[in-house]
């Protein structure tokens, strides 16, 4: 593992899911392998699961993924790879979980699939139960293996086309399934009023039994005749002249049946084949009785044809091949007829004819005295010289027939050969006839068997031609289709193995054309896998140069003395790191690379040990000085030099991480008690500070909460605000933070305080504009000659008694409506005011910047000149725009009453005025 990885973890579990992604798909780690269960389970990712999934391809996790998990790409995903599963091994314990999948599956053509390509025969019947077309249910009857599914699939059709065309296609294919079929049919067509398949039935039936009745058939006939008539009577009502015609040849049958005891002509003897004494036949109603079976008349004549030609040393391998034959198709009969009987005794008496000429040709060409003639069925008797290899050759015998009730091709092969060795050691006199029939029907179901076993292994090969092109090379990793391909190789090669018998010359034992199908499927596969590994086997080729770059170069870094051992240290973790990804580079130059790592390991641990003796020793100084530390009577001055000491130990650089931490825990022992003590001193500081700056945190919560005060406690809330503040200040050191806060507060309360002061000097603003409004009104009304009573009773706003202006509006209102009062001189006032409030509005229009109506531009060139010459003359400060601005506001309320003919425009020049001076006073 990298450092990067030690440090962070390894891709795949990253917190990046397209980085986990990568790195399942990418890596080729060991590690990585063994967790996919768990990420394909655990993942919070789909994408994720997905990979893993993908890499992992077991079916269990697929399974599991497709049950449980509520993504739906997983799941559409799953059904392939499941389905493929299968379709190709059995389910074993993973039964109940496909059953359940299957229950799951909604897709009809991959139910379908299942019903026709599952291996178990349990899936199939399900996912039969799920499909209702009749004509792929005829289909699958015709295709499925298992009898007692297809029976279910049987019940299950009920399209009277459907069950024709299936019986059309098993006419010669499974003559038992297609009778099954047609009584199927035959019911259906009854329920309405068609006989067709009943007749054809029928017809069939009358065929078989009068072929039993004229002697035709090879077998059991007892047999043959009750299964005939049990399937007669499960016929729907047959006509009566096909019944008639059944029941007349049935009754010969029967008939037939019957046993007669006969006469059976001596045979001279007996063979290997049967028994000295044959057991009484039946006879036929005829005199003639039926005829002889034709293979057994076949075998005799052949018997006939080599009796007339002169003997040679093949007869004798002859005589055994017609003698097994003759015996396996007398065994395969069932009730001889007195026909049969007869040709048997005349082979007998053929095969006996040439073995006494051929015992006759072989004591010719023996220079031993030959023994007497016996007849086919008669062996020597044994001396006491021969009969351990007689005990030897019985018991390779009864090896060989165990060997071939086991079915194991190779171990019967084995045993007969070795039966045969047993008889070959045997004098030519004193081998048994019965022993040489007896291997050549050995040999000739060992045949049989490896016969057998090509055409089932021949299955076996045309299902792997599928499996390979099942695989699905676009959604599987190309190390999992390389490795599914090597399993069906080695699956091919078994089944050669099986079929292939020692001594064999061909070691294959499949056709070309199976051979050609499978190899081409498997190139066509592979080809899909191929541009990735010669992308991989390209990556791993730039590897190996990376590689033998890095150790040409590491070389000659562990050659140079003046190397430092950091630089050392980081070249062998990149050794290691090498050593164990040569996965990574060619398989043929694995050894070869991971010797060269292994040597520069050596050269470089050879370096460091030397560097990390004198760091040691370096480390054992300072142990040595820091120990002197606990003799130093001043504390300050021993932690200066242990601080001294630490640094240096620094500067030594690190040696082994066993005896380095080993040193370091000893350096350590004497200087940890001082430290000790100064983190004591440390945390008692620390607490003292935390306690102080508590305390200013409550000061900065009480002045918070006095800030937040509602608006009637304000004013009382400034001074505890202040003595807050005092006590805030006395406190040091006061960190900056804790500062920012209670000025924050204070600020707060200043705010809301101006807030307040400005609410009340907007209303002193509003009463006062009311009472000069009030004045206005009052002169108006003098002038106009009505009363003043309706604003005597007018209800005033109270005035402060610290608002000058304010009284002085008020006393002046109540001259104003006084009923004594002189018109004249209020007149005289009047004219006063409007003079007054004619120089505010010059002014505030000089303030302003405002144009001045051309009657008022003299008086407003003097005012300049004035306020000039005051400025140049005291040097006095200019006031700022906002108080000169007040302050004329309040002259012009003072002014109160004007002119009434005057007064529209004096405001409506104040107001203009006062607008743009406002404006002003803000930028400003």
């Amino acid at each position: 593992m990298s450092l990067k990885e030690r440090l962070f973890g390894p891709q795949w579990e990253s917190k990046d899911a397209s980085v986990r992604v990568r790195a399942i798909v990418e890596n080729d780690d060991p590690k990585l392998l063994p967790s996919l269960p768990g990420i394909a389970r655990d993942d919070p990712d789909a994408t994720v699961r997905l990979a893993a999934l993908k890499r992992l391809s077991d079916e269990n996790a697929w399974l599991k993924a497709r049950l449980n998990d509520s993504d739906d790409k997983i799941r559409t995903n799953a059904d392939p790879f499941l389905l493929r599963a299968a379709c190709q091994r059995p389910a074993g314990e993973l039964q109940a979980q496909r059953m359940a999948w299957l229950e799951a599956l909604d897709d009809a053509d991959s139910i379908r699939r299942l019903a026709t390509s599952a291996v178990d025969g349990d899936v199939r019947a399900a996912a039969l139960r799920r499909v209702q077309s009749p004509g792929f249910l005829g289909d699958c009857y015709i295709a499925e293996p298992d009898d007692a599914i297809a029976a279910g699939i049987l019940e299950r059709i009920d399209q009277i086309s459907t069950l024709r065309r299936i019986a059309t296609s098993l006419r010669k294919s499974h003559k038992k399934r297609r009778q099954a079929v047609m009584q199927r049919l035959a019911a259906l067509e009854g329920d309405r009023g068609q006989h067709s398949a009943r007749d054809e039935l029928a017809d069939h039936l009358i065929h078989q039994v009068e072929q039993l009745a004229r002697g035709t058939f090879s077998g059991d006939r007892k047999a043959e005749a009750d299964r005939i008539e049990a399937e007669w009577r499960s016929l729907p009502k047959p006509d009566e002249a096909s019944a008639r015609r059944f029941d007349g040849a049935l009754k010969i049958v029967r008939s037939a049946l019957k046993p007669k005891p006969v006469a059976v002509p001596p045979s001279g003897g007996t063979s290997e084949s049967g028994p000295k004494d044959q057991p009484p036949v039946e006879s036929g109603p005829d005199e003639a009785g039926p005829q002889a079976d034709a293979e057994l008349e076949q075998l005799t004549d052949r018997a006939r044809r080599v009796a007339s030609q002169p003997a040679s040393e093949k007869t004798h391998a002859t005589i055994n091949e017609l003698l097994s034959q003759f015996d396996r198709r007398w065994n395969s009969i069932g009730r001889p007829t007195p026909a049969d009987t007869a040709t048997r005794t005349h082979f007998m008496a053929l095969a006996g004819e040439l073995q006494a000429r051929q015992q006759l040709l072989e004591n010719a060409a023996s220079p031993a005295p030959v023994a007497e003639t016996r007849r086919p069925d008669e062996p020597d008797a044994p001396d006491s010289a021969d009969s351990a290899g007689l005990e030897a050759l019985k018991k390779a015998l009864e090896h060989a027939e165990k060997a071939l009730e086991s079915a194991d091709i190779g171990k019967s092969h084995q045993a007969i050969t070795k039966a045969r060795e047993r008889l070959r050691k045997l004098p030519p006199k004193r081998q048994p006839a019965a022993v040489t029939g007896q291997l050549t029907r050995m040999a000739g179901k060992l045949k049989e068997l490896r016969d057998w076993q090509h055409w089932s292994n021949n299955k076996l090969r045309e299902r792997l031609i599928e499996r390979v092109g099942e695989i699905d090379a676009a959604s599987l990793h190309p190390d999992a289709v390389t490795a599914r391909l090597k399993e069906l190789r080695e699956r091919w090669k078994e089944l050669d193995h099986q079929e292939t018998l020692p001594g064999d010359k061909r070691r294959f034992s499949a056709s070309q054309g199976h051979w050609r199908r499978f190899q081409k499927a498997c190139n066509e596969v592979f080809d899909a896998a191929r541009p990735y590994l010669e992308k991989r086997s390209e990556v791993r080729d730039q590897a190996l140069a990376e590689l033998k770059q890095f150790l040409e170069q590491a070389g000659r870094i562990v050659e140079q003395p003046e190397t430092a051992s950091d630089l050392l240290i980081r070249y062998q973790r990149a050794a290691r790191e090498a050593i164990r990804n040569l996965d990574s580079l060619p398989p043929k130059s694995r050894g070869k690379m991971a010797s060269a790592l292994r040597q520069l390991m050596d050269a470089i641990s050879a370096r460091l040990d030397q560097h990390f003796e004198a760091i040691e020793n370096e480390k054992r100084r300072l142990i040595a000085e820091a120990r002197k530390l606990e003799h130093e009577k001043e504390r300050a001055v021993a932690i200066d030099r242990a601080k001294a000491l630490q640094a240096e130990w620094k500067k030594v650089g690190h040696s082994r991480r066993k005896t380095d931490d080993k040193l370091w825990r000893e350096f350590r022992e004497p200087i940890d008690p001082l430290f000790e003590e100064l983190k004591e001193q440390r945390q008692r500081q620390t607490e003292s500070e935390r306690q102080h700056n508590q305390a200013l945190k409550d000061l900065c919560e009480q002045a918070e909460k006095l800030a937040n005060s509602p608006t009637e406690e304000l004013e009382a809330a400034r001074g505890p605000l202040a003595g807050l503040e005092q006590q805030f200040n006395q406190q040091t050191p006061i960190p900056q933070a804790l500062r920012q806060r209670l000025d924050r507060a204070l600020a707060q309360h200043r705010s809301r305080m101006n807030d307040l002061a400005a609410e009340r000097d907007q209303q002193k603003q509003a009463h006062i504009q009311e009472l000069a409004e009030a004045l206005q009104t009052t002169w108006q009304m003098r002038l106009d000659g009505g009363e003043t009573r309706q604003q005597r009773g007018r209800d005033l706003p109270d005035i402060p008694a610290g608002d000058l202006l304010g009284q002085r509006l008020r006393e002046r209102l109540g001259q104003f409506m006084a009923d004594d009062a002189d018109l004249d001189a209020l007149a005289g006032q009047v004219r006063e005011a409007t003079a007054g409030a004619r120089r505010t509005v010059i002014e505030m229009e000089c303030l302003a910047g405002v144009e001045t109506p051309e009657e008022d531009r003299r008086q407003r060139m003097d005012y300049q000149i004035s306020r000039l010459s005051d400025r140049l003359g005291e040097g006095a400060p200019r006031p700022d725009l906002v108080t000169e601005r007040a302050e004329r506001y309040q002259r012009w309320l003072g002014s109160f009453p004007h002119d009434p003919a005057q007064h529209a425009a004096l405001a409506k020049r104040f107001e203009t005025a006062d607008r743009i001076l406002k404006k002003m006073a803000a930028v400003e």
